[in-house]
């Protein structure tokens, strides 16, 4: 979304999916204002009916989500980030069409949604996510555009952004280069600190896959009518 600067739809598709666990079973779609409320923060990007609208629009047509009027309301569902499937709430699987990677709750309850520019947001879920099996991960601004699509100077605003916040731990280190003039050449590693590093996340995931599996537990479990059961 960084090419077509869909800052607002990346946020509300991130929102969606954090609250899905919970909307996917309320009964009535959340109103406008709640989105809208939720989404508006000091310093952060201004929402309206008219934006949040805009944003619903982006993400539909990027096959993200898709709308179903529900009386006078708008029921959104999402879809898999690629856009070939249904979302499904993450239950452990880790076949490689299936991992994925979790924000802490810090993420909203802390603003950093409202203090980031879109450089800064892609460039948290790019490391989130390399990061995601390993402790820190490496590449150049060039190597960005080549293998993310995300030009150089978006990475390089997006990361020092981050840098300056204080999520984002850049290494430095030196290796052998045979064929550059100096005979070595500086690798950039990258790693997200406190609650966003991997070791946090990957506490949350075990967590999270904990509690599902007791909730798919409860729901599977057969009902009782007065204490005997059927």
């Amino acid at each position: 979304m960084l090419p077509e600067r869909k800052h607002r739809a990346l946020l509300l598709y991130l929102l969606l999916l954090t609250c899905w666990p919970w909307l996917a079973e309320r009964r009535q779609p959340l109103q406008a204002d709640v989105w809208i409320r939720a989404l508006t923060a000091p310093g952060g990007l201004t929402w309206s009916a008219s934006t949040l609208s805009r944003a619903w629009a982006d993400l539909a047509d990027l096959g993200l989500v898709t709308k179903e009027r529900e009386h006078r309301l708008v029921r959104i569902v999402p879809r898999r980030e690629d856009g070939q499937a249904q979302y499904e709430i993450p239950g452990g699987r880790r076949d490689r069409w299936n991992t994925y990677f979790a924000l802490p709750d810090q993420f909203w309850l802390d603003e950093l949604f409202a203090k980031l520019s879109l450089p800064g947001l892609v460039m948290l879920l790019l490391v989130a996510k390399e990061t995601n099996a390993k402790p820190e991960v490496w590449f150049t601004y060039e190597s960005a555009e080549e293998w993310y699509g995300i030009k150089p100077k978006s990475a390089q605003n997006g990361l020092k952004q981050l840098e300056r916040l204080g999520i984002v731990h850049r290494r430095r280190q030196v290796v052998k280069a045979p064929l550059s003039p100096t005979g070595a050449t500086v690798r950039m590693w990258y790693s997200l600190t406190g609650p966003y590093g991997h070791d946090s996340r990957a506490a949350l995931q075990q967590r999270a896959m904990k509690e599902r599996r007791r909730r798919l537990k409860r729901e599977s479990a057969p009902v009782t009518i007065d204490g005997v059961k059927p």
